[in-house]
Order: C-alpha cells, then structure tokens, then sequence
C-alpha cells in the first residue's frame, strides 16, 4: 500500500485493513501502547454472553480522555491484534488505535515494543498502559489492577508523564512484578 498506509497482516498473511503508520521523519509525535484486557475492560465489565472481545464503554470514556488532553497515538499491544475478530472488535468499540506491534513469538511484550519503537524514530514520548508486566520493567509502564481497569488516577498519571510534568509511571509492586515475570516466563508469552 501507498501514502503512508499499511495492513496488519493477520494469520496466513491476511490483510486486516488499512492503518495509519507513522512515516519516518514524519514530527515528534507521542505513543500509548494499549494493552485492553484488564485495562479496557476488568472483572466488573458486565459481559452477559461471554462474549471474548469486550471492552467497558465506562472505562474507554476514561481513556478517550487521555487521548484528548496528550493527542498521544495508539499503538495496540494487546493480544487482541493476533485476531482478525480482536482486531474488529477493537475498532467496532471505536479504540482509536494506529498500528500494532510485531508478533514476536516466546518474546516479552518489552521486545515488541522496542522492535515497534526502532521503526518509528519519530517518537519523543510513550507510555504502556497494561495490566501484566511483561519484562516492562525499564519502559513507562502504567499498571491498572485487572480487577478495576484503568482508573482516574491513572489517566492523570499517564496524561501528567505524557505532557511531561513528570517522569513517574504508575506500576504495581516489586513483589507483584517479580510473580508476573515468572509467571510470564514459565506459561511463555502470550501476548
């Protein structure tokens, strides 16, 4: 594709639709990478049919804030992009997102996200929103409780870092992270 668009290729290649790509050289530009479940949607989400793509609109409103205080970009980072339907879903919920980072299996989160961001050098500022952490130890991480979602601190929390008024992330506890990294390398990535 032409004029600084992209497809996200889904299983076997599949062209998912068209996406906005940050062109390099392209001005200095600001990046949330999104992770959605336990961020987007948590364990109060009413989801009567189970359904495996859901998002709280509730908790969207919140991030749509974000978006409007920051004009940060999104980039999803959630295990939703390796499905044509979570890639669907996703814009169905109207989730503003731009581009998806690689697929990089038995890798952490960490190293998508860094491949991501060598690609696009025009990225000044970026935070990740996301419930588990996925060796993100040394990048902005913001970390909802998945039981809540991302909450109002939160959002002032990444908007505040975004608009740089400061360097602090918002993360869970040294304890809780060390259980997630061992989690994570014992069941291999998922996503």
């Amino acid at each position: 594709m032409t004029g600084g668009q992209r497809g996200l290729r889904g299983p076997a290649g599949r062209d998912n639709g068209p996406t906005r790509k940050l062109r390099k050289g392209a001005h200095a530009v600001k990046v949330i990478f999104l992770d959605i479940d336990g961020v987007l949607n948590c364990k109060q989400t009413p989801n009567p049919r189970k359904f495996p793509y859901i998002v709280d609109p509730k908790l969207l409103k919140r991030f749509k804030r974000i978006i409007d205080r920051t004009r940060a970009k999104i980039v999803l980072s959630s295990t939703w992009r390796y499905d044509p339907a979570g890639i669907f879903s996703a814009k169905h919920w109207g989730i503003p997102f731009m581009d998806v980072i690689p697929d990089m299996p038995k890798r952490p989160r960490r190293d998508e996200i860094l491949a991501w961001l060598r690609d696009h050098p025009n990225v000044k500022r970026f935070a990740v929103i996301d419930d588990e952490d996925d060796e993100l130890d040394d990048l902005p991480l913001f970390q909802p409780s998945p039981a809540a979602g991302l909450t109002d601190e939160i959002v002032k929390g990444v908007t505040n870092y975004l608009n740089g008024k400061t360097d602090e992330d918002m993360r869970s506890n040294v304890v809780a992270r060390v259980f997630q990294n061992i989690q994570s390398a014992l069941k291999g990535h998922e996503g």
